[in-house]
């Protein structure tokens, strides 16, 4: 599956900017979207709730010059420029500087974008996709699920509940599922409309009941995880799974780690043989690689005990 980055063109002059962006929009095999300014501030502004892979410029004042070029609040930036020859009108004296010849045909553009998000250094990649997900009940799934999310500290998680029963009457009503189920192209909006904030995080409902999420396939799974990962506005993304949630199993490999909240007495590490005795004749042997089996306290999401759960993970990895 090819990766869309998002970059943000910016210039005042605003028929120009508008024109690049639906021609580098219409090329879809080139992986961009672009999304149009008309000033640096509109930019500032956009970061605060999204996340940008590159912004392309023509005014640099508010950007930090460092020895790797332009940053902007830690935005790789490549200046549009109207000097052909010399991009600042005088020969530079920064080679790492990068600089986009602004008067040029739009393919040309299109294809010095892409070579700059080519560049290992300028990709942003969302922190973690994370499952929490176990046999078991009563262990603190959803407990352990939130704290993730609220650990994220760069621009706050999302928690994404999937669970078996939800906790408010009113997602019963959720018709999330039925969008992506029939791959319907007023999702992106559904999604986005349908996260809340919460203390120190961001919320999704998928469903009110495990009937309807049990239908949900690998492929519709794989829609919804370029769904949330597109925008680039989250660096954390945790999926709270209930027991019966997935019809297939093979879901949680679109994960990067599974957290499985286990509990010590008798009967609930036999419950564990049985499930890892499954997974092995279902052939998913490798999924037991990326599952971190942990106990989670009984305390506030905040507390420093929860903390130090948290920390014991991250060693972990």
């Amino acid at each position: 599956m090819m990766k869309t980055y998002n970059v943000g063109l910016c210039d005042k002059d605003l028929d120009y900017v508008s024109q690049l962006m639906d021609y580098v929009n219409s090329r879809r095999d080139m992986g961009i979207y672009v999304t149009a300014f008309t000033g640096m501030s509109e930019v500032e502004a956009y970061l605060k709730v999204q996340d940008l892979d590159l912004v392309v410029t023509s005014d640099t004042s508010s950007c930090e010059e460092t020895e790797e070029g332009y940053l902007y609040q830690d935005v790789k930036v490549a200046q549009l420029t109207e000097y052909k020859e010399y991009p600042r009108g005088w020969k530079n004296t920064n080679e790492n500087l990068r600089y986009i010849f602004k008067f040029q045909r739009a393919d040309l553009i299109t294809d010095e974008i892409k070579g700059l998000l080519d560049t290992k250094t300028t990709v942003r990649d969302i922190h973690g996709f994370y499952a929490v997900y176990s046999p078991l009940g009563r262990c603190g799934k959803t407990r352990l699920a939130k704290a993730l999310a609220r650990d994220d500290e760069v621009r706050g998680g999302l928690y994404v509940a999937m669970e078996d029963f939800c906790q408010d009457l009113e997602s019963l009503d959720n018709n999330l599922l039925y969008l992506l189920k029939s791959n319907s192209p007023e999702l992106e909006e559904a999604v986005s409309s349908g996260i809340r904030t919460e203390k120190g995080f961001h919320s999704l409902i998928l469903s009110g009941v495990y009937m309807d999420t049990h239908d949900v396939t690998l492929e519709d799974m794989e829609r919804l995880k370029t769904c949330l990962l597109k925008p680039g506005r989250f660096t954390s993304i945790v999926f709270d799974i209930g027991s019966a949630a997935l019809g297939d199993l093979r879901i949680l490999n679109l994960f990067d780690r599974i957290y499985m909240p286990v509990i010590d007495d008798e009967v609930s590490v036999k419950k564990l043989e049985v499930f890892k005795k499954l997974l092995k004749d279902m052939g998913q042997r490798g999924l037991m690689t990326k599952m971190i089996q942990t106990q989670v306290p009984d305390v506030d999401l905040d507390s420093s005990e929860m903390e130090r759960t948290l920390w014991r993970l991250e060693q972990e990895e």
